[in-house]
């Protein structure tokens, strides 16, 4: 009896010490194909980039159904290490909290952490994994783009920025144009300074501002195929003649030959390289020499081993000419420098294609991730994920294919419980 009772106690100890430890660390397993019970890279490097504990409050009217499925959503952000909390406000019950927020639709989520908040108002996976990511954005927020030198516009033309400025808006920054020679300083709070292919050259004021912003930790991004002259002695670059011409262009669907393809990226820039290659349009080369102090050279990306830069006409059969300069790849079309022995150093990235980033050009193969992973380098934010889209889930079927399957549903299965219950019923009577 005593043992029996011994037995007992140890048993119940147990089932309760397990209970304990399963409230403090939990354990899934996601077996879907998709793992769409599971955080993507966006959500986990986001959650675990933040400083301060993450809030969601969620303005959802006290529905079971609703409350049940918005649930199951943050189920796998809840259960991230950072531990974020959850609280549900009825907003037709507490009108006056749902008015201090702000809310303006019957469905928001507030992501709070510190001192920022970011409202998802169409509560779904992926804009949950954006609102987290922009939370989670280090420094400041402003892109600031030159304007006034013939520089590329925040505009819908093949040439103007407005998608570039969309999706890095997705980030989490804020991209505006100002004219240099209506300022006397950048504003404090610009992440990255943004020079896209001026066609005039920088009066003394303007490439003041320019030194200035550098000289106090900046990071530039320019993107021009005349070189820039007044770097291009600091950073030690060299221009080669001509444009880069691309065989490895065709290979990757494009009929033009003036596309560099980049294929290859520095883990050191771009620590979760694009899945394809980047085709970089009307591209020029340049060698960069060897340094002692200030600028040094953090990584560059070069063209596929079949280009070379070619110096005549781009008409009918272009073929290499080594007599002329043109020298075979891979070659330097893009190179990110920063400065030495500075507790925030001074970034810059240098492109030599001046369209890299138009309308017209970050949609090809892997512009767009090349472009914002050289962004999160120079604003310090590469442990940011590049949003990717996820899985389609949905099912499209056509009429055909539904009637289908409607009728196997309706017609098919009872006729086949019918005959199963007729066979057994038969065998059973035979035994």
């Amino acid at each position: 009896m005593f043992k029996r009772l011994t037995f007992l106690l140890l048993l119940a100890g147990c089932l309760i010490l397990s209970a304990r430890v399963s409230e403090r660390h939990a354990w899934q397993l996601d077996v879907s194909a998709y793992h769409i019970n599971s955080l993507g890279d966006t959500a986990r490097q986001a959650l675990d980039q933040l400083s301060d504990r993450l809030e969601i409050i969620a303005f959802v009217p006290d529905l079971t159904v609703q409350r049940a499925e918005l649930s199951q959503l943050l189920a796998p952000y809840l259960a991230h290490s950072s531990q974020p909390s959850l609280r549900y406000i009825d907003p037709i019950a507490q009108p006056e909290t749902a008015r201090e927020f702000g809310v303006g639709g019957q469905i928001e989520l507030h992501l709070i952490a510190g001192p920022r908040r970011e409202v998802v108002d169409r509560p779904s996976n992926a804009a949950i994994d954006r609102a987290l990511n922009r939370l989670a954005l280090r420094g400041e927020r402003w892109i600031v783009s030159l304007r006034g030198h013939g520089e590329a516009e925040i505009e819908a033309t093949p040439v103007g920025l407005a998608h570039f400025a969309e999706q890095t808006e997705q980030l989490g920054y804020r991209m505006l144009s100002l004219d240099p020679r209506q300022i006397d300083t950048l504003p404090d709070n610009t992440a990255v300074l943004l020079i896209a292919a001026p066609t005039q050259t920088y009066e003394a004021h303007t490439q003041g501002l320019i030194d200035a912003y550098l000289a106090a930790g900046g990071r530039l991004l320019w993107l021009t195929e005349d070189l820039p002259s007044p770097y291009a002695e600091r950073l030690s670059i060299h221009p080669m003649p001509g444009i880069v011409v691309d065989a490895a262009a065709a290979r990757h669907g494009l009929d033009r030959p003036d596309h560099a393809i980049v294929g290859d990226y520095p883990a050191r820039l771009l620590p979760r390289p694009p899945t394809r290659a980047s085709a970089l349009r009307h591209t020029r080369a340049f060698d960069i020499a060897e340094r002692d102090e200030g600028w040094q050279t953090a990584a560059t990306l070069r063209s596929s081993p079949l280009s070379w830069n070619e110096t005549g006409n781009l008409q009918g059969r272009v073929a290499r000419n080594p007599e002329l300069g043109e020298r075979a790849g891979p070659l330097i079309v893009a190179a990110a420098f920063e400065t030495r022995d500075q507790t925030t150093p001074a970034r810059i990235v240098v492109v030599g294609s001046p369209q890299f980033v138009s309308n017209a050009q970050l949609g090809l193969a892997g512009n767009l991730d090349l472009a914002l992973g050289l962004l999160n380098w120079l604003s310090d934010n590469q442990a940011l994920v590049v949003d990717k889209a996820g899985p389609d889930l949905d099912i499209h079927w056509s009429p055909r294919v539904a009637a289908i399957f409607a009728i196997a549903l309706m017609g098919g299965l009872p006729l086949l419980y019918l005959g199963t219950g007729l066979w057994l019923r038969r065998r059973r009577s035979r035994q």
